[in-house]
């Protein structure tokens, strides 16, 4: 007959009322019935904090929508130093002139592609004063980064005390094999006496 899988669970985290249960097996059915509480405090911690960083993204996100602008720099030299940008795109420091959104006329040093020449003309982000900054954050860096939270806790949570669970019955059971061999070796001569 199959069992419920309700109570086999049950019976996994030690909730039933089995007379035959050690205290060893009690003491891991303890360590069990923690980790799958641990877990699930960990999912809700999850859930919470990845609600508050989607939030908090949002604000940023229209913080910075406000703040920042992209204007139109033009190249006065050749881009040296070339090196990957975090994009994988080759890029390099050249001098640039820009002129900020309050109407003031910039000029510095920003990234642009290797490919282009002095002359040419490159979007770029700055604050409403013409200090570049990096481009405001997108949508989807909100939501990886909720995602990465929400995801993350449960799942750190879930291995660290999956390791804690495994070691627990490893003991246990290393424990269990010594009590069965010294309780043979009192055992044993007797049962070599009967003959049996």
């Amino acid at each position: 007959m199959t069992q419920n899988p309700f109570a086999r669970f049950a019976r996994w985290l030690g909730l039933d009322r089995n007379p035959l249960r050690r205290r060893c097996d009690r003491v891991e059915a303890v360590v069990r019935l923690a980790a799958v509480l641990g877990v699930m405090v960990a999912v809700v911690l999850g859930v919470m904090l990845a609600v508050r960083t989607y939030g908090d993204g949002l604000k940023t996100e229209a913080q910075q929508r406000h703040t920042r602008h992209q204007v139109i720099a033009t190249l006065m030299n050749e881009p040296d130093s070339p090196r990957l940008s975090p994009a994988g795109a080759a890029v390099g420091h050249v001098k640039a002139q820009w002129q900020a959104p309050d109407g003031r006329q910039w000029e510095g040093t920003i990234d642009a592609s290797t490919s282009r020449h002095q002359g040419d003309t490159v979007r770029i982000w700055t604050d409403e004063h013409g200090s570049p900054v990096p481009r405001p954050q997108e949508r989807e860096t909100t939501v990886v980064s909720a995602l990465t939270v929400g995801v993350g806790i449960p799942l750190a949570a879930a291995t660290g005390l999956a390791l804690v669970v495994a070691a627990t019955r490893g003991i246990v059971q290393r424990r269990a094999k010594r009590a069965w061999e010294a309780q043979w070796t009192v055992v044993e001569p007797t049962w070599r006496i009967n003959g049996r």
